[in-house]
């Protein structure tokens, strides 16, 4: 058998076709190796095809004493494909009908010609291999002769020529500095200039400038060769690519100049020239990674609704910073460009849901009629900013060797107009403003970060002095703050300043106000304001570079606010009296570092203030930011959250801090209106998770928010807070957690009614009894709540077989207890319960369970057969089990491996010892191997059902059930058959003898004869009534599948009406699921109950066609003896002395056969009489037995039928529940409008 099992094995089909299976596949051709091979004709089949092996299952016909079909089902059809039907609606079309436009008529070769899809020049070169191997050797030569130009490496950089030791050499305040010059200089970069430094930088800026030019120059060439290459292609080549194909000539060109750039990208071109703008790039990095902790806020992006409209657009912005990092992988030029489009088209859209959504609810036709765009209209400015927040947090490096290369190394395509020439403008704008004008942002960056690590690490007086810079001390009629500022942040005031009135009539700077500030001030600077310096910048400027590293150094960087008292000539601050330049044009709103403007920001995660001091858990801090409601109002609390969706709450919750859930949970509770707090609970975090899914941190918080939790609501994974706390098996209080859990969800839920389980499942289907692990609990479920036992998930498991699969041998106990469960219930791949378990404890536990199951007989004992499984040597093997109580309360049970043949033999040595008595026969098994490497389950557990059957009516068996044998067969482990076979000879022998030496031989038959046919007659009617029974029931069983598959098929031509809401097709395919037969359906059951009464009366049938049998051998020795005496009388006939030796031989033998025969005659008549005591005796016991037999089917028939009804019912009900509460949910709306 094992060696057979991985081979084919041919069939043939009922039209006359051959199938081979191998292994778990059917395969429609002979050859099963490859399928790429010749099709076999004798096969039948004219295409290749295979199908997998699903399940079987027995299927009896409807007539009476009708075989069974083994019937495997096979994942799809072997020939042709299934196409489902469409339904047409019979629905009246609407008026004026528009009649089809009449389609052209082509040639069917046409129709089906199908173009390729080309998408690069590297599958044209696939697709078509001879226009590559006329183009590979020139393409090849182009590629060596390009590399051989750039061989010579590029001079080395001032760098690393004045022995600078790092790449990031230029620190933050060497590239700062560079500022300290007039913008009206240079619009260039800047650096230091020292005359040899900068003759260097100048030099190595022309020699990049000409290498660009050369790299450039070089590139267009090889495209124009590539392209000349293409064009001496053979014209037919061409000519199928143009007839093949939708591509024209510049697409060809567009494609040849890609492939060409793709070729070189990583060799040549790119890395070249991001040496050539190293300097460049490295100092815009450094501005970048000083600004990372910039927020949307402060780059002066108007938002119409602050925190709704800021939270969409940094999903949006989020969005677009995921398209810009994929600059890093690009290949080229032209991708780079598709980027770009794409990261300015992302950032610019907005959400389908925004888009779509109706604040008011209101799904009529007058909501829908006009829907907004999904693309904004923004002005250049707005754009410019949002791509600037992109570029700073994608961290995406070489941005200006990249912006070189988009706008310098593509020649078919016009870059400088159009689409493309908008986006590298906006992109250059960008860089323009991070290289030269971002010292604000800077600044406010660092602000904000200051404020963020104060709170993180609980500085309460920092943040304090930060939020409420008012509170500080009054000194000399103006405030005086000294902030901790660096040397960027000076140079950043010297370099960038730029001074603009806000909207209290104090100054910025940058975003650095000019106002109510608290400090000291020094006499270094009382020197300095009774200048007008302060209406010159550039000798500030100049000043600020000479007094670097003096006492002014400390002093520089200090803010000074003071309330303007006077605008005349004498006074010591006045207004700036600068004109209106670029520099001071909108920058008050950017770097904007006001305590309102700080009291919002966020950091790159989207977490704000109050979620950083949640996150750290610093709960003065938190306390603090909490009792500034001029800042933090209870709404606004309520709306905080991050990118990830995540709330105040729900993050206090998953850190588990009790303290800072207090705080949070106290704020949050203070708002008016319970239906503000139960909006709050029901906001989802990306995850589709509301606070109620992370209970399982902080379950004594259940029963104070258990009322507010939306315990019905899913993730994204379909799971409710009450299924992640059930799933949390490893938590120290899982039981009360649960248990908590369990009475807030049915609290919250307003019908009254047990618990639905069936509104926490998840997406894989799984219910409550799938995942919980406390027996317990799952006794509570089974007894207190709406649940549905048999429940299956997406792997049609049910609880039973996921809780025997993973070994929970308490939660197999409770679930096996509950009448409804469906022990027999199977998986996709056929498998049950028990055949499910991994553990030989867990089978042992199931298989007692089943034993215990059936009912015990009059002494107490309960025997069957539990199960059944395969062996390798393509035999079966049956466990038996029997259990009997003891004197101690318990009960012993007794284990036993048995074989078909083992019942054989058992049924043949007990007909062999007693042939008179009635004995239920085995019928003809069908081989469950029929196809080896898939042995049929289903005939199996049709096997172990019949013999289980067998063994309970010889246990009921008057004669059988004390004999010897039969209770060595289920007690005794190890039996001999030999020594069973040799002792039945013996007693058969034996009792033989005893027949002949105990009973007088019957010498009238007719009595007999009459009370056998009598006997039969009743018998036969039995039999029949019976079938007749099973014949039905079989049929009925048959039509309550057929209804479950035509209800099936009415829920895919109802889903296609479309004035019918949704929840009434759920409701339908609920309705239907209600009637799917199970493998434990009572009608099953009652087949089985009564094909076991069945062979009972075949059995006596068997029995009373004994005695006529006899009967008949009787006639005949009769019949014998009458012609052995008439030979005798014969023989006398004969003349005397004539022939006496002979004569008297004949006569002798004579003599001997008539002794002969009266005595085989008299041993029959023993027999006869032994044989009718026996089955008159037997057949009143089988009257019994099968008058209790009968009765016990009816009334299991009758508990299972109002099982089954009553779980039927409640599956209508929950099918119902979803229309009703619809309707509910309608009829208060319109109340709630009215």
């Amino acid at each position: 058998m094992r060696d057979s099992r991985g081979k084919a094995k041919q069939f043939t089909t009922v039209n006359g076709r051959t199938v081979v299976v191998k292994d778990s596949f059917v395969h429609s051709n002979k050859d099963t190796g490859d399928v790429t091979d010749m099709l076999v004709v004798e096969s039948g089949f004219r295409s290749l095809n295979q199908a997998q092996l699903l399940n079987d299952v027995i299927w009896y016909p409807d007539s009476i004493d009708a075989q069974p079909w083994l019937i495997y089902f096979i994942s799809k059809p072997l020939l042709g494909s299934v196409t489902v039907v469409p339904t047409v609606s019979a629905i009246v079309p609407t008026w004026p009908r528009v009649a089809p436009e009449p389609r052209a008529s082509l040639p069917s070769s046409v129709m089906t010609l199908r173009k390729k899809d080309v998408k690069s020049f590297s599958d044209l070169l696939n697709n078509f291999p001879m226009i590559a191997r006329q183009m590979q050797p020139g393409l090849e030569r182009l590629f060596r002769e390009f590399g051989r130009i750039f061989e010579k490496p590029l001079p080395p950089t001032p760098l690393v020529g004045i022995g600078s030791p790092q790449r990031e050499g230029l620190s933050s305040d060497s590239l700062d500095s560079t500022q300290q010059q007039p913008e009206t200089y240079s619009t260039s970069p800047r650096f230091p200039t020292t005359s040899g430094f900068a003759n260097s930088l100048e030099g190595l800026r022309s020699l990049g400038e000409e290498d660009e030019e050369v790299m450039r120059r070089s590139l267009e060439t090889a495209v124009t060769a590539a392209i000349d290459l293409f064009q001496l292609v053979d014209k037919q080549q061409l000519s199928l690519l143009g007839s093949t194909t939708d591509l024209t000539g510049p697409m060809v060109e567009r494609l040849i100049e890609r492939y060409i750039t793709e070729q070189l990208h990583d060799s040549i071109l790119f890395p070249r020239l991001c040496a050539i703008k190293r300097l460049e790039d490295l100092e815009l990095e450094s501005k970048i990674r000083q600004m990372e902790n910039i927020d949307i806020s402060q780059v002066g992006i108007p938002l119409r609704n602050e925190r709704h409209g800021k939270r969409q657009l940094t999903k949006r912005l989020g969005r677009g910073i995921d398209e810009l990092r994929k600059l890093g992988i690009a290949g080229s030029p032209q991708e780079m460009v598709d980027i770009l489009l794409a990261t300015e088209k992302t950032i610019t859209k907005i959400d389908d849901d925004i888009s779509s959504h109706n604040p008011n609810g209101n799904t009529s036709s007058e909501a829908t009629s006009e829907k907004p765009s999904s693309v904004l209209t923004i002005n250049a400015d707005t754009l410019v900013s949002l791509l600037l927040i992109v570029v700073i947090r994608s961290q995406v490096r070489h941005l200006q060797a990249r912006l070189s290369y988009m706008r310098h190394f593509i020649f078919i395509d016009d870059v400088e107009a159009g689409e493309v020439g908008y986006a590298l403008s906006t992109l250059e704008a960008v860089l323009s403003y991070l290289a030269r004008d971002s010292g604000a942002l800077r600044r406010a960056s660092r602000t904000n970060k200051r404020l963020w690590h104060a709170i993180k690490a609980g500085r309460l007086d920092e943040v304090k002095g930060i939020m409420e810079p008012e509170k500080e001390s009054l000194v000399g009629g103006y405030l005086v703050q000294e902030p901790d500022m660096t040397a960027d942040s000076r140079n950043d005031l010297v370099g960038d300043q730029t001074l603009t009135p806000d909207e209290n009539g104090s100054k910025i700077v940058n975003g650095v106000i000019l106002g109510h500030s608290p400090g000291t001030r020094s006499e270094v600077d009382a020197v300095e304001s009774s200048a007008l310096g302060h209406v010159f910048p550039f000798q500030i400027r100049r000043k600020s570079v000479e007094m670097e590293g003096s006492s002014f150094q400390s002093a520089g960087g200090k803010r000074v606010s003071m309330d303007t008292r006077s605008l005349s000539i004498s006074s010591t601050f006045s207004f700036p009296s600068r004109t209106t330049t670029i520099d001071s044009r909108g920058s008050g709103i950017e770097g904007d570092t006001s305590v309102e403007r700080l009291s919002q920001t966020q950091d790159p995660s989207g977490g704000t203030i109050l979620m950083m001091a949640v996150e750290s858990g610093q709960t003065e801090v938190l306390r603090y930011l909490l009792s500034l409601d001029r800042y933090f109002q209870p709404g606004a609390v309520m709306e905080d959250m991050n990118d990830e969706g995540t709330t105040l709450l729900s993050a206090a919750v998953q850190l588990g801090d009790g303290e800072v859930v207090e705080i949070v949970l106290d704020a949050i509770l203070r708002v008016e209106g319970d239906h503000a707090v139960r909006s709050y609970f029901e906001l989802k975090d990306s995850m589709g998770r509301t606070v109620g899914h992370y209970l399982f941190n902080m379950p004594s918080l259940i029963p104070r928010i258990g009322d507010f939790i939306p315990w019905r609501m899913k993730d994204r994974n379909g799971q409710t807070p009450l299924f992640a706390l059930c799933r949390s098996y490893d938590h120290p209080d899982y039981h009360e957690m649960v248990k908590d859990a369990l009475s807030a969800a049915s609290k919250a839920q307003i019908d009254g009614l047990p618990l639905h389980l069936d509104d926490h499942v998840d997406g894989k289907g799984n219910t409550l009894l799938h995942i919980v692990n406390d027996p317990q609990l799952a006794l509570y479920l089974l007894t207190h709540c709406d649940s549905d036992i048999n429940a299956i998930n997406d792997r049609r498991f049910t609880p039973l077989m996921v809780a025997s699969k993973y070994g929970r041998v308490d939660m197999v106990r409770v679930l096996f207890a509950d009448p409804r469960v469906d022990l027999y219930a199977k998986e996709l791949r056929g498998l049950t319960a028990v055949e499910l378990a991994k553990d030989d404890e867990v089978r042992n536990k199931i298989d007692d369970l089943i034993l215990f199951s059936n009912p015990p007989a009059e002494d107490g004992r309960v025997t069957a057969v539990v199960r059944s499984f395969f062996v390798e040597d393509a035999t079966i093997r049956l466990i038996i089990k029997s259990g009997a109580p003891s004197s101690n309360s318990t009960i012993t049970v007794t284990t036993c491996r048995r074989s078909l043949t083992d019942f054989e033999n058992l049924a043949k040595w007990l007909s062999v010892e007693h042939p008179a008595s009635w004995l239920p026969p085995l019928p003809d098994f069908r081989s469950p191997f029929q196809i080896p490497s898939r042995p049929s389950r289903a005939v199996l557990r049709d096997i172990q059902m019949r013999l289980d059957s067998f063994l309970k009516v010889l246990l009921a068996h008057p004669t059988f059930s004390t004999h010897e044998m039969l209770w060595e067969f289920f007690l005794v482990p190890d039996i001999q058959p030999e020594m069973m076979a040799e002792r039945s000879k013996r007693k058969a022998e034996t009792r033989a003898e005893n027949v002949k030496d105990d009973y007088a031989p019957i010498e009238d038959v007719k009595d007999v004869e009459v009370f056998i046919a009598h006997a039969r007659e009743m018998v036969r009617g039995v039999n029949y009534s019976t079938k007749s029974v099973i014949r039905r029931v079989n049929k009925l069983r048959a039509i309550a599948t057929d209804v479950y598959d035509a209800q099936g098929l009415f829920k895919n031509a109802l889903s296609t009406l479309p004035f019918l809401p949704e929840s009434h097709i759920h409701a339908f395919a609920g309705l239907s699921a209600a009637f799917n037969p199970t493998e434990s359906s009572p009608l099953s059951l009652f087949i089985v109950d009564f094909q076991a009464i069945s062979s009972t009366i075949t059995a006596i049938l068997s029995a009373l066609s004994r005695p006529h049998a006899l009967v008949i051998s009787m006639s005949q020795t009769s019949k014998a003896v009458e012609r052995h005496l008439s030979s005798l009388r014969r023989s006398d006939r004969w003349p005397l002395g004539l022939l006496d030796d002979t004569r008297n031989k004949i006569h002798q033998d004579a003599a001997e056969k008539v002794e002969k025969a009266r005595e085989e005659l008299a041993g029959l008549g023993s027999e006869l009489r032994y044989t009718q005591q026996t089955v008159a005796g037997e057949l009143a016991a089988w009257q019994d037995l099968h008058e209790r037999m009968g009765r016990r089917a009816v009334k299991a028939l009758a508990a299972r039928v109002v099982v089954a009804e009553k779980a039927r019912l409640e599956t209508m009900k929950r099918a119902i529940r979803g229309v009703v509460n619809l309707k509910e949910r309608q009829q208060s709306g319109v109340v709630a409008r009215q």
